[in-house]
């Protein structure tokens, strides 16, 4: 895909977070690769979109990049195992990264303001567990807040709802989503789990149109779960016992998900492999690339 192409259509979102688009952003993170997929049927446009194990590669590092966001005319992309955030030009060219040697098994970011706020699930030699905070115009890290309890959190996401932070926790026994405020100070959880009749290893989550929550759950009870704005559990409603990482509605009215075997709905497999968290993104696809990802589409398209 010609990145220059877009370049406009990133700059008008400059400074940002995005919290919708026309298109998705997802990694597939076996080939290590930053994918563009079409928003209304989740089929691939650009496979190749923003390319991770090169980056990593001339860094001498392993990589299990998790999640892409846009930040001003960037794209930053956490990396669990490189242990840092990668920074790529709207050009698709790679910039450099932030928190080399500082950072450690980080996963889910979220834009708010000038803040980029990043989940870190391990002590590093700088930082205890807890989420990392960078300003997004310098890209440099500006400090961190641990959560409740260090002892007993291991977070995966952030979404940012009014004046609150909601955070994923995956702690044995403290499963659940809970709540801070901007500046990082406790208020509650809003999903409370025992982790086996309640959600299990909750990852990423996704803010529908109708403010409720959907939650990919990794562990058995495994699926996508919804939960009402005030926390209240309407069950899983995809992905059942799929070990599901991630999901994010479509304009088809499919859920789409993710986990370690497939990109895919309840109704059609979009592609095989090890797929991590969607972000939804403004970049447009140009309209050949569209067509032909909604042929590749039908190909594959398979029931479950």
């Amino acid at each position: 895909m010609n990145h220059t192409a877009i370049a406009s259509a990133i700059a008008l979102a400059a400074g940002s977070a995005l919290a919708g688009g026309n298109n998705i952003l997802t990694i597939e993170s076996n080939s290590d690769q930053v994918m563009l997929l079409n928003g209304f049927d989740g089929s691939i446009i650009d496979a190749n979109f923003l390319d991770v194990a090169s980056a990593a590669a001339a860094a001498g590092t392993s990589s299990t990049p998790i999640e892409c966001i846009q930040v001003g005319n960037e794209f930053w992309v956490s990396d669990q195992i490189a242990d840092r955030v990668w920074r790529f030009g709207s050009d698709g060219s790679f910039i450099g990264d932030i928190g080399s040697g500082q950072l450690n098994n980080i996963r889910g970011m979220h834009q708010v303001g000038d803040t980029v706020y990043v989940a870190m699930g391990s002590d590093s030699d700088v930082y205890d567990r807890g989420i990392i905070t960078i300003d997004a115009n310098t890209a440099s890290i500006t400090g961190q807040f641990n959560g409740r309890d260090t002892a007993d959190t291991s977070y995966w996401d952030i979404v940012n709802v009014g004046n609150e932070l909601y955070i994923t926790n995956s702690d044995t026994g403290n499963d659940g989503i809970e709540r801070y405020s901007l500046a990082g100070d406790y208020l509650g959880n809003l999903v409370s789990s025992d982790g086996a009749t309640g959600i299990d290893f909750a990852q990423q989550m996704f803010i529908r149109s109708n403010g409720n929550l959907l939650v990919g759950g990794f562990s058995s009870p495994s699926g996508v779960w919804e939960y009402l704005a005030d926390g209240t559990s309407l069950g899983i409603v995809a992905g059942l016992d799929l070990g599901t990482r991630a999901a994010i509605d479509l304009g088809n009215g499919e859920i789409l998900w993710s986990n370690g075997s497939f990109l895919a709905t309840d109704n059609y497999t979009v592609a095989e492999g090890s797929f991590r968290f969607f972000t939804a993104t403004s970049v447009p696809a140009p309209a050949p690339l569209a067509l032909l990802g909604l042929g590749g589409l039908a190909a594959a398209r398979r029931r479950r």
